[in-house]
């Protein structure tokens, strides 16, 4: 099987590889037991390694009675954080019909950890968690799936009505699942999307019976350069993947199922040689000066929601004669060119934003010893990692978050100013995308993010004839 980087892309990511929908753990389901389909009564699971409840371990049958939301997530998962208060409310609000349980194949020190970091919230789902052993598996076999956030919907009676993504989260379908309605309509009722390991990114070179599914064959010799732009293709997620082994080895790069804002923020982001570096220019650095009204549809396709229509989302296929990440983003710009009739440049622009400057030296150093990194929303914990990194994670969870176009200091853009260069110890506990409250956990060390305006590079979009009209 060839090395490749391959990325889900099922909403806007910046810096860390977790997704609107991130890839589960698919190695803890190999355990014997049955998968349930819908319609199916479910058993009476033991739920182990639970929390927020007031006993240990608890049976679905303590809930008899009640419509039960069961959400599958992991600690690394950022979109799983993200539906974390709406579950809260849908919890507090139907309090006496339905139970919300999460469930994660992270430890129980591990979720410990978390919900400490973020208990000033009032996080206080009942949570159970891998404990010992994988003490929960039957429930990850039970209910198999191949993205995160995951739901499982299970109506009063005890019987499996929907297996969904997030997108059907809503307090319509929640007042459904109480009253006994259907939910044969709701989106992603099933899922209909290959596994990983059926994704045309990762197959044998030579397999055969596979040219249906994939753009073009890996094992064509000979072919010096070409590229492709296709509809949407319902069987894949939206993804990327880079080419790093094989007879394409950086000079490849294939899409499913992107809009065309998100390719252009590929085209100009970060290919990297692995997922760390993997990394879209950021919604809020994206500027247009469109006319074409159809054109200006299809760019304000994103995936801040479900898509009304799969019209806008594409496929596309480059191989280029040169290697290289910067030789196959030239590329793929002029291609987006050649087929939208959109110009793309990196020109400059004042914008509002926050400054982040050093008052105080002292307070930045290291202890040494192994470089670590851990971090999610609610907090960051760097050991001996270069300050950069710092900067990477919270331009990350700020503007690389941001799923709209730039709106002054809402978008907030972060410009680092402090000239440091070494490498830092540094431990925040705040919600990293609440800028008062990330400014008080860096006061600890010197550091403060102030208001400003700054000249930055942008992507400025712009027609093919306004473009040159306005270089005469």
């Amino acid at each position: 099987m060839f090395r490749y980087l391959f990325v889900l892309l099922l909403t806007v990511l910046s810096y860390s590889p977790s997704l609107s929908q991130d890839r589960a753990p698919a190695a803890k389901y190999q355990i014997e037991g049955t998968a349930l389909d819908v319609g199916a009564v479910v058993p009476d699971f033991r739920l182990r390694q639970v929390l927020n409840h007031k006993d240990e371990e608890v049976t679905l049958s303590e809930f008899r009675g009640k419509a039960i939301l069961i959400d599958f997530w992991a600690s690394h998962c950022q979109p799983c954080f993200a539906q974390f208060p709406k579950l809260k409310d849908i919890q507090d609000k139907y309090n006496e019909h339905l139970q919300v349980i999460t469930i994660t194949n992270d430890s129980l020190r591990t979720v410990t950890e978390l919900f400490r970091n973020i208990g000033y919230k009032g996080f206080s789902l009942l949570t159970a968690t891998a404990g010992p052993n994988n003490t929960n598996d039957s429930l990850f076999f039970a209910f198999p799936h191949k993205y995160i956030p995951f739901y499982v919907w299970i109506d009063r009676t005890g019987v499996l009505k929907a297996l969904t993504s997030y997108e059907a989260l809503t307090e319509n379908n929640i007042a459904l699942l109480i009253n006994g309605g259907s939910l044969d309509t709701i989106i992603g009722r099933r899922e209909n999307i290959v596994s990983e390991a059926e994704h045309p990114a990762v197959y044998f070179y030579q397999e055969s019976n596979i040219a249906e599914k994939m753009m073009l064959n890996d094992s064509i010799n000979g072919l010096i350069s070409y590229s492709m732009l296709t509809g949407y293709n319902k069987k894949y997620p939206p993804s990327c993947a880079f080419d790093r082994g094989g007879i394409y080895a950086y000079r490849r790069i294939r899409v499913w199922n992107l809009p065309l804002l998100t390719m252009f923020r590929l085209a100009y982001g970060k290919i990297g040689k692995d997922i760390d570096g993997q990394e879209l220019l950021s919604v809020p650095r994206v500027f247009f000066n469109i006319k074409d009204e159809k054109i200006a549809q299809k760019l304000e396709v994103n995936f801040s929601k479900p898509p009304e229509t799969t019209g806008d989302l594409y496929c596309y296929d480059l191989i280029s004669d040169e290697a290289g990440e910067q030789v196959l983003k030239n590329r793929m710009q002029e291609d987006l060119y050649k087929y939208f009739g959109v110009r793309s440049n990196i020109v400059r622009r004042r914008v509002a934003c926050y400054v982040l400057s050093l008052k105080d030296s002292s307070k930045l150093k290291t202890a040494g010893g192994d470089s670590y990194a851990k971090a999610n929303l609610y907090f960051l914990e760097l050991k001996n990692t270069p300050f950069s990194r710092l900067m990477d994670y919270i331009r990350s969870y700020n503007e690389g978050s941001k799923a709209e176009r730039y709106s002054g200091l809402e978008s907030s853009i972060i410009i680092d100013e402090t000239g440091f260069t070494g490498n830092i110890d540094i431990s925040i506990t705040a919600k990293m995308n609440d800028v008062n409250a990330l400014n008080l956990a860096l006061s600890r060390y010197g550091l403060v993010l102030q208001k400003g305006e700054r000249w930055i590079d942008i992507l400025l979009l712009e027609d093919a004839v306004v473009n040159s009209l306005s270089r005469k």
